[in-house]
């Protein structure tokens, strides 16, 4: 067998690795993609009051919003409308392959497939890092779309008229998701990267792709925001009233104890990239490449600051420590096949024990679509013609948008920048800390029923609900491995708690 079709085989088996990752069954009940297919189901039938509003909230239903990802929602609305939910697993999955097929090319021609093998199964559990059905897949994917027509314009391997599918791509990308920002900065830093090594700017005013770069900045004013969208990436946290583990830091998760491998192995690939850095100034510094430096800077600041942003720096670690390793000067030809498949052995077995609690290698999770019973809540709602008012937690809103709406709205969903910083801090955690503000709460809503995902692991949410199940006011009349429901001990509700309450006995009490 020549080498070129050993090379495809392990690409194969390589892919079907990181494929397997995005294998996984949805969980409605935790994530807010039924948010989001409802977005696009509002947006097609005319709703347009979704793109600035907390559309679905009946606690702050004015307070305003801008729906960033928006089109994300209208796509996804499209493939499950004719798909179901099987189909967005599929679509992500293609999408995702996709991606990861581009940045390991990239990597094997900046390298070698030795060394792109080597550190892709090193920064695979990075790269799957988010794979959740996300509006976020498109800035994956357009991403490494923006940097591949870059990477091989400035390698000139092909012509300008690439570039002119940048300000369309970034028009698709600004309605999206909320890192279309990096389309014009990876334009930029192409720009920049030339100047320094031309040493001039005038001709650089003339090019096609300074041409580009203004056409591209302002595709990101093509969207029903404008001015207000383009700002939009700088301002989110600025009324961001509830902490999500997504959006902390490396150190904070750290010291607060979270456990997760990718937060050891994020570090061992940050010192990585940094030596390789320091090892090609030493070697060989003349092929620095500032390009790289900056995105190494980047993504490793992004990464550090926030592990929602630990897919991309995967990516793009992927590119640069295959760049500086091989302006090293190292040869790797004279690296024996042997030695490459007992190291690429070893980093799988490794990285398949240590992730083996993440893998969807169970019958109940592994496939498309959704997880087994998990519209077990909402069906029992619906049977029992249940009704609000509805007090939910965070992570549960998504799924209660997507099953009621609009014959029911939320207390509040998985969005902190569609409420205000009080909403979460002085409402919705106090009311699960404080009995009396609950009470208080109560009154003023007067809730018919509280819908939890009781794997809600905040020490407010485990309070709340070891309080409301030993509350005689509420009664648990439904529970399975993703939600509880409890009604209001109140005679409208006998004839159902009468049938189906769950003594407070099962639950330990």
């Amino acid at each position: 067998m020549n080498k070129k079709k050993v090379q495809i085989i392990i690409l194969i088996l390589l892919m079907a690795w990181y494929g397997l990752f995005f294998m996984y069954k949805i969980d409605l009940t935790v994530v807010d993609l039924g948010r989001h297919i409802i977005n696009g189901q509002m947006i097609l039938a005319g709703q347009f009051g979704i793109l600035d509003t907390n559309f679905y909230s009946y606690t702050e239903p004015d307070f305003p919003v801008i729906n960033h990802h928006w089109g994300g929602g209208v796509i996804f609305y499209l493939i499950w409308k004719v798909f179901g939910f099987a189909g967005l697993s599929i679509l992500y999955l293609i999408l995702s392959l996709i991606i990861f097929y581009l940045f390991f090319r990239l990597a094997q021609k900046e390298s070698n497939f030795k060394v792109a093998l080597i550190f892709s199964l090193l920064l695979i559990p990075l790269m799957t890092a988010r794979r959740e059905i996300r509006p976020e897949i498109f800035s994956y994917f357009l991403m490494a779309l923006f940097f591949w027509i870059l990477w091989h314009w400035h390698k000139g391997k092909i012509s300008d008229k690439w570039l002119w599918l940048l300000p369309i791509l970034e028009i698709f990308w600004v309605n999206t998701h909320i890192y279309f920002i990096f389309g014009p900065a990876l334009i930029g830093l192409f720009l920049v990267d030339w100047v320094i090594k031309n040493k001039k700017v005038r001709p650089l005013l003339r090019s096609n792709l300074f041409i580009n770069l203004i056409l591209t900045s302002l595709a990101t004013l093509v969207s029903p925001f404008g001015l207000k969208g383009l700002l939009y990436p700088f301002n989110i946290f600025k009324e961001y009233g509830y902490r999500i583990v997504e959006n902390q830091s490396v150190w904070f998760l750290e010291n607060w104890g979270f456990k997760s491998p990718n937060l050891r192995l994020f570090e061992i690939c940050l010192i990585l990239l940094i030596t390789s850095f320091i090892v090609l100034l030493i070697r060989n510094r003349k092929k620095f490449s500032f390009i790289y430096f900056v995105l190494a800077l980047v993504w490793g600041g992004l990464g550090w600051l926030a592990i929602r942003n630990f897919t991309m720096f995967g990516f793009f670690v992927l590119l640069i420590i295959s760049f500086n390793i091989k302006k090293f000067g190292f040869k790797f030809k004279k690296i024996s096949l042997s030695v490459i498949i007992f190291v690429s052995l070893a980093i799988f077995l490794i990285s398949f024990f240590v992730y083996y609690p993440k893998l969807p290698l169970d019958q109940d999770r592994f496939g498309f679509g959704l997880m087994p019973g998990n519209n077990g809540s909402a069906q029992f709602f619906k049977d029992q013609n249940l009704q609000g008012p509805i007090f939910n937690n965070y992570d549960i809103g998504g799924y209660l948008i997507y099953y009621f709406y609009p014959q029911e709205k939320v207390f509040t969903d998985n969005r902190p920048e569609a409420y205000s910083i009080s909403h979460f801090q002085d409402i919705y955690i106090p009311a699960q800390t404080n009995n009396l503000v609950w009470q208080e709460l109560n009154k003023e809503y007067n809730f018919n029923m509280i819908f939890f995902s009781h794997r809600d692991y905040t020490n407010w949410g485990q309070q709340f609900l070891i309080e409301r199940v030993q509350d005689p006011d509420w009664a648990v009349v439904y529970f399975d491995s993703y939600a509880i429901i409890f009604l209001k001990n109140i005679e409208i509700n006998r004839p159902i708690i009468e049938q189906y309450q769950i003594p407070k006995e099962y639950f330990g009490f």
